[in-house]
């Protein structure tokens, strides 16, 4: 081989080696449409994206997730889902191996681990977290440019936890210079309308950017879902009424009023304070349910012995209260006046702790009975439907009107799992404060009020004539001993 022949080939190893595959910028490619590039260019450092079904959500997170490992040698990308293999369902097979193929991408897959590199030694990684809290703990250690939520709605683990607390120190790309990365958070409405995706999509969390669009706005499949969409309103219209209609296809928050845990009903179930009965009647029980990351809830109730309702008065939580704090919250409410409480029922899991502070407070607690949970809400949610329980409206109960109204079973489908347990997501902290309370309530027992006859009035003198008799038969009976009229005795 000559010397020029040599430097020749010599010159295109170096120029294969170290350019950049062809397909650098997969968005170029004419199945990108102008939504996704947009989401995908975006600089925010935050983003939630928030569409329908069949809107390509996935296949945008699989070209974000190539698009950044190209684009910047050596970075490390993760693609989060519920569980490892629904994570492998969604984007192994169908989106990430089929723009290795479709762009040449030349990544190396490693079936086993869930990853591939890349030519220039960038890393694709799939995971899943919502099996187990201890999943989140395995992404520690390791430095993210990109990482992918999929699903976001869907989580029973804190996403706040997951988002800023695990992966938010790890996003500091090594090879940019300290330059943060991206997270994302991908998803559709559900029935769960609580969680950091829920506030990122409502506007209620701050330092996101949002991005919707529908599958309308998908060019690849706009057509069959505006003939579906078609169809279903001529075939089936009552389903457009449906929670999961209106999830799916309009990506609206609505929570399936059938799969709810309390059957709360704002029109049946609110009062705007308690009724004007006598003060001796009233009997006040404190429900309290305690936790340190989780809520510490305290909820009062009240029942009166003519009333066939019972009240919720007011309710209160605050996370990571200590014993010697729960204490001090109770006394408080012991100590209103206003509303003197009769017995205090108290979560016992910790009963250690619920020990050293009847000891140290003289508080007289009662332990909360937990047996039959799920029986004993369905018994409640009889007292909901016939409007045996009432709220008061006020700020102060927002928060257990709120769990109440998002509270849900856990279920496998649309199909509510036997035995039934609430949704782990959900916070149900004030309505089990609200459940040992009201199981520890009496107003079922309830009687009627003697009904108020004016003084003066006909009904009043008649019941003074009516009064007078029957004080004279009994006295007559009293002294005769027998029980009898003295005409039967002799006497008349």
């Amino acid at each position: 081989m000559t010397p020029n022949s040599l430097a020749v080939l010599l010159n295109e190893i170096t120029r294969r080696t170290s350019e950049k595959p062809r397909v650098i910028d997969v968005l170029d490619h004419p199945d990108v449409f102008w939504q996704q590039k947009n989401f995908i260019k975006d600089h925010a450092k935050l983003k939630a994206l928030f569409c329908t079904r069949r809107s390509a959500k996935s296949f945008t997170a699989g070209l974000y997730l190539v698009h950044e490992a190209l684009n910047n040698p050596g970075c490390n990308v993760l693609f989060i889902g519920l569980t490892r293999a629904s994570a492998k369902a969604i984007i192994w097979k169908d989106i990430l191996r089929v723009l290795d193929k479709k762009h040449g991408l030349m990544a190396k897959p490693n079936q086993a681990e869930l990853t591939m590199t890349l030519p220039n030694g960038s890393l694709i990684a799939v995971t899943g977290v919502d099996s187990d809290q201890s999943e989140m703990m395995k992404l520690l250690g390791r430095k993210w440019r990109l990482v992918c939520i999929d699903e976001a709605s869907m989580y029973t683990i804190n996403t706040r936890n997951l988002v800023y607390g695990i992966l938010g120190p790890a996003m500091v790309d090594p090879n940019s210079g300290g330059d943060m990365g991206t997270i994302c958070m991908l998803g559709t409405a559900s029935d769960l309308p609580r969680g950091l995706f829920f506030d990122v999509t409502t506007g209620k969390e701050p330092g996101w950017k949002l991005f919707e669009w529908s599958a309308h706005d998908n060019p690849h499949v706009a057509r069959q879902w505006q003939e579906n969409l078609e169809q279903i309103a001529q075939n089936r219209p009552l389903y457009m009424e449906t929670p999961q209609f209106k999830q799916w296809f309009l990506n609206q928050w609505v929570v399936d009023e059938n799969k709810l845990v309390y059957r709360f009903n704002r029109d049946r179930n609110l009062c705007d304070y308690l009724p004007n009965l006598p003060n001796a009647g009233w009997v006040f029980v404190l429900g309290v349910d305690t936790g340190w990351e989780d809520d510490n809830a305290f909820v009062l109730t009240g029942y009166h012995q003519n009333n066939p309702a019972a009240y919720v008065v007011s309710s209160y939580s605050q996370k990571q209260m200590t014993f010697d704090q729960v204490a001090a919250k109770i006394t408080e409410y012991m100590n209103d006046r206003e509303y003197p409480i009769s017995k205090v029922f108290i979560d016992g899991a910790n009963k250690q702790g619920v020990e050293s502070m009847r000891q140290r407070s003289n508080i007289p607690f009662e332990y909360a009975d937990k047996q039959d949970k799920a029986t004993f809400i369905e018994l409640c949610n009889a007292d909901l439907v016939q409007a045996r329980v009432k709220i008061v409206n006020s700020k102060a109960n927002q928060g257990l009107i709120d769990e109440m109204n998002a509270l849900i079973w856990v279920t496998d489908g649309d199909t509510i799992k036997i035995p039934k347990k609430e949704h782990p997501a959900l916070p149900n902290h004030r309505c089990d404060a609200f459940l040992y309370a009201w199981r520890n309530g009496y107003h079922y027992h309830w009687g009627a009020l003697a009904p108020v006859i004016p003084i003066g009035s006909k009904a009043w003198f008649e019941k003074q004539a009516e009064d007078i008799w029957t004080r004279e038969r009994e006295n007559i009976e009293t002294a005769n001993g027998t029980g009898k009229d003295w005409g039967e005795s002799g006497g008349w």
